[in-house]
């Protein structure tokens, strides 16, 4: 068995929609050094706390495809939810889809997820259209399934988006 490690949450990651006033995660320190994407914002409270771990946003192009990839396990696991009319057990899977969704969205634009700056920002270039609305409601109603519906169409804008702007990376560099 590894290492674990204790990591507070970095005021950066502090957003009561996914932790609870002083909170803590647990890990696995070898979770650090590979591509585990079932506990949102691990590699982000790492990066925070200043201590070694992958930087997927620096290597967006390899991790982007596994975020779409776990969404895709998710989405059915809701859908499920969904016909069955379990409302209730919809809120873990949100969750952890909209964390995904927003690790898509700040990793596509080359940084960690960071909720002190608002997704409108300029620097967040790589995004759907009416972002910080849309996310917003999703939020404020994660049990809803319009709200999985509205979820889904983001991760499917912000695909048709990150495409788009790697194809102009891609031919400004030729």
């Amino acid at each position: 068995m590894s290492e674990q490690l204790l990591l507070s949450i970095p005021h950066e990651l502090n957003n009561p929609f996914f932790f609870s006033a002083n909170d803590q995660i647990l890990i696995e320190k070898d979770h650090l050094q590979k591509i585990v994407l079932n506990m949102p914002f691990l590699y982000e409270a790492a990066f925070y706390e200043n201590i070694p771990a992958l930087k997927p946003w620096q290597s967006h192009e390899k991790f982007i495809p596994l975020i779409k990839k776990e969404w895709d396990t998710e989405k059915i696991k809701l859908e499920e939810i969904f016909t069955n009319r379990k409302y209730k057990d919809a809120i873990p899977p949100m969750k952890k889809g909209i964390g995904l969704f927003l690790q898509f969205v700040y990793w596509a634009n080359g940084q960690p997820v960071h909720f002190d700056m608002p997704l409108s920002s300029e620097s967040l270039k790589v995004q759907p259209v009416n972002l910080k609305e849309r996310i917003s409601f999703i939020m404020q109603r994660p049990a809803l399934y319009h709200s999985f519906i509205q979820l889904n169409e983001l991760l499917i804008e912000m695909e048709k988006q990150y495409v788009k702007h790697m194809a102009m990376k891609k031919a400004s560099k030729q």
